[in-house]
């Protein structure tokens, strides 16, 4: 296990990163801002590897609650644009149900794009921002749906958590993309561009055992028909976490190859 050096967030545990160690930033879309940091950290947590963590916002996102707080917490694009990253990760976002022109950071998400082409060696894209990554630079093509996809699905060897109202249709991918797992009635689930060296995850694999639980309380507490997760809930209605190995795999498919790379 590696050592995960947190330099900013609600988490922030030292100032300054262990010079070998993995540069990562991650835009923290979640409005669970703490505890989507604390899956990632856990994930990471996991890895055979060093991290130095920068968790950044959006400088033109209206934050409805602890503005001030989270603008302290999260540095912005504008901020760090100067600097060299050895990974960008960007988290999905409940955003599915909107289309892309009402999304007040819009323009700034593809700015984040067009920044780390020069500035970062590989990325990964969850959830939305899979779906909206892909778009902007044609990689894929993705749909919304009436319906929620919802549990815990397995394609081919990746279990995942799922989440959206939407899917990316496998024959959708541009040539330069491979689709990694997927299936007809998930699309794909996790496909990689080779051009543009970056990952897309349409399910959570950060998701702790008890998320579904808690997004699925929620959404009955607001009066919302969203039907029980899939594969999810076990014996006595606890919720069955299955996804912790396809976790690790991910994680060093991703980075291991890049990491080979640096250490030479």
């Amino acid at each position: 296990m590696g050592k995960i050096n947190i330099l900013n967030g609600y988490n922030k545990n030292c100032t300054r990163g262990d010079r070998n160690g993995i540069n990562l930033v991650i835009v923290n879309l979640m409005p669970t801002r703490a505890e989507t940091e604390h899956q990632f950290i856990s994930v990471l947590k996991n890895a055979p590897y060093n991290f130095n963590l920068t968790f950044a916002g959006m400088a033109s996102h209206h934050y409805r609650h602890f503005a001030d707080d989270i603008r302290e917490k999260y540095v912005t694009l504008n901020q760090i644009e100067d600097k060299q990253y050895d990974a960008l990760l960007i988290s999905g976002a409940p955003l599915d149900r909107k289309s892309f022109n009402e999304i007040d950071y819009w323009d700034e998400f593809k700015k984040w794009l067009d920044w780390r082409k020069d500035h970062v060696r590989t990325s990964l894209f969850t959830c939305w921002a899979a779906w909206a990554a892909g778009e902007i630079e044609g990689v894929c093509k993705g749909k919304q749906l009436e319906e929620k996809t919802y549990g815990v699905y397995q394609t081919q060897a990746f279990t995942m958590p799922h989440s959206r109202y939407f899917r990316i249709e496998k024959d959708s991918l541009r040539p330069q993309a491979e689709c990694i797992a997927g299936n007809q009635e998930l699309g794909a689930t996790l496909f990689h561009d080779r051009d543009l060296n970056s990952y897309y995850v349409t399910g959570h694999l950060e998701y702790s055992t008890q998320t579904l639980a808690q997004e699925f309380r929620r959404d009955r507490e607001r009066g919302l028909k969203t039907a029980e997760p899939k594969n999810y809930f076990g014996k006595n209605k606890r919720p069955h976490n299955s996804w912790q190995r396809s976790t690790r795999a991910f994680y060093r498919l991703w980075l291991s190859p890049f990491v080979n790379k640096k250490l030479q």
